[in-house]
């Protein structure tokens, strides 16, 4: 799953078909189609989740105490499949 980030407003949010943006409006993006998305803005921060492991802590959510952890991580600069449009 891909998200952004923007680091002016802290606003983290999914993408879609149609571009989406932040509450400050200087970031946004959308998917291209289902694998290919892009983004804009100087203060846009491509993340992600490992689909598989978020199924996975959705499954074993507990009923009181910590929430199940999943992998999240930064998606690189230079990404095939998440791009910057400039």
């Amino acid at each position: 799953m891909k998200l952004l980030m923007c680091l002016n407003c802290n606003d983290v949010f999914s993408l879609d078909m149609y571009e989406k943006g932040c509450s400050c409006g200087r970031s946004k993006g959308k998917y291209i189609n289902q694998q290919l998305a892009e983004y804009t803005g100087e203060f846009a921060l491509p993340l992600g989740f490992t689909n598989s492991s978020l199924i996975q802590a959705i499954k074993h959510q507990p009923n009181e105490g910590m929430g199940k952890e999943f992998t999240a991580f930064v998606i690189p600069k230079n990404c095939e499949t998440f791009f910057k449009r400039f």
